[in-house]
């Protein structure tokens, strides 16, 4: 596939979105995802999600956009396919069993924060620093004002500390079709989690090789 480039050169781009609730108590989903794709050339992979719906606009399949547990399965499955044909993104899911998270954390702030800091740490770690010379995150708009603030203060010094420029954004997923693959990732690896449902995550894991890290593993918290 020939590049189509970087709209905003020398930028790191990183969509961040979660599969799971921040109910603690036993109604809640047992647990929480967040996954996020990471892509110096946001416009390759965006154009091949856009270049899929408007194939399914023309077959007659009114598609706004793409969330996973909303979709019909034979859409599931399109989207799956097209997976096969991106390139040049950088996919990372953190999860956890909920009911291990240290009582300081059983907080949606709090979680939303803990693993947002980890899969930001990730992307700036396995990019080559000298390949951006700044930093756009989009998280999912899962936080109220106030929160999103409480989110800011935990993240900002992680990324200060790169001692480049960087802008936190928090937006529906449905504005961008790279906010949409991670929105599939998380689903993915929540149903394979919750449910058991391996196919999703097996396809993913064939096509965009999305590593992924339990951060409650044997009991503690994990910090990259």
């Amino acid at each position: 596939m020939t590049p189509r480039g970087n709209p905003v050169p020398d930028t790191l781009f990183v969509f961040i979105d979660e599969s799971g609730n921040f109910d603690f108590s036993e109604k809640g989903t047992r647990h929480f995802v967040m996954a996020g794709v990471a892509a110096l050339a946001p416009l390759d992979s965006a154009a091949e999600m856009q270049a899929l719906r408007y194939q399914l606009l023309a077959e007659g399949v009114d598609a706004s956009s793409f969330h996973a547990a909303e979709d019909r399965q034979f859409i599931r499955d399109r989207v799956f396919q097209t997976f096969e044909l991106i390139e040049n993104v950088k996919v990372h899911a953190i999860f956890g069993d909920k009911h291990r998270a240290a009582p300081r954390l059983q907080s949606d702030s709090q979680l939303h924060a803990l693993f947002g800091r980890a899969l930001i740490k990730y992307f700036l770690r396995v990019f080559d620093a000298s390949d951006y010379q700044r930093v756009v995150v989009v998280f999912d708009q899962a936080l109220t004002k106030k929160k999103q603030g409480d989110f800011h203060g935990v993240i900002k010094p992680e990324l200060k500390a790169m001692k480049k420029p960087f802008h936190i954004y928090f937006q529906k997923m449905v504005t961008d079709m790279n906010g949409q693959i991670a929105d599939y990732v998380a689903w993915s690896k929540y149903v394979q989690l919750e449910r058991r449902e391996l196919r999703p995550w097996e396809s993913i894991s064939a096509s965009l090789r999305p590593s992924d890290f339990n951060i409650f593993r044997d009991g503690t918290t994990i910090y990259y």
